[in-house]
């Protein structure tokens, strides 16, 4: 079976089980992934991959033990990291007042209610890279923003920016949220475009 089907199977049905993280991430970003999940207690672990573009689904979810994919979702990346707001993901950055995305480990922290509006329930992220060190700084969560619906994406052809943060839509907010409680990874990567556009 052609490798492009067999992503397309993949996002379509996520309850296969067959070595789904090795075809959806590959060599470097895979070995790094492997080398850091037994630093992981969690049962669930993400990859959110920034070579692809934020119209498609990028936020990966896995069961750690069997890297089966559970889930896979729309997210934004910085305004700093797509100036010309064509959702590709050009630039990353560390810096505070960025407003861009940051490549990197995190481990999921807090759970609250954002007073931001539109926000709603949000998770604090730590960020365990020399790229994303200042997430705590930066107040880099997930959370949910009217500019990740689909009536939104449907009207602009593109999903809004955010500051930095992890932004789903709401339905999509509030099932990775519980599933990512409690200190599991997040892999922030950008695979080449030429594998990050499949399918």
């Amino acid at each position: 079976m052609p490798r492009a089907l067999l992503l397309i199977l993949l996002l379509i049905a996520p309850t296969l089980h067959a070595s789904d993280l090795e075809l959806l991430v590959q060599p470097p970003q895979l070995g790094d992934i492997l080398a850091r999940l037994p630093d992981s207690q969690h049962p669930r672990f993400a990859v959110v991959d920034y070579g692809r573009p934020s119209t498609l689904p990028r936020l990966y979810l896995f069961d750690r033990r069997s890297h089966a994919l559970l889930g896979s979702y729309r997210v934004a990346h910085g305004k700093g990291s797509d100036i010309d707001h064509d959702g590709i993901a050009e630039r990353f950055s560390n810096a505070p007042g960025s407003r861009a995305s940051s490549l990197g480990l995190f481990r999921t922290a807090e759970v609250f209610d954002s007073e931001e509006p539109g926000h709603g329930r949000s998770m604090r992220l730590m960020g365990l890279s020399p790229g994303n060190s200042n997430a705590e700084a930066r107040a880099i969560v997930i959370h949910a923003n009217s500019y990740m619906e689909d009536d939104f994406i449907l009207r602009h052809g593109v999903p809004g920016r955010s500051h930095g943060c992890l932004v789903l839509a709401r339905r999509d907010r509030d099932q990775v949220i519980p599933q990512l409680a409690g200190g599991a990874l997040i892999f922030a990567i950008q695979q080449p475009e030429q594998l990050a556009t499949h399918p």
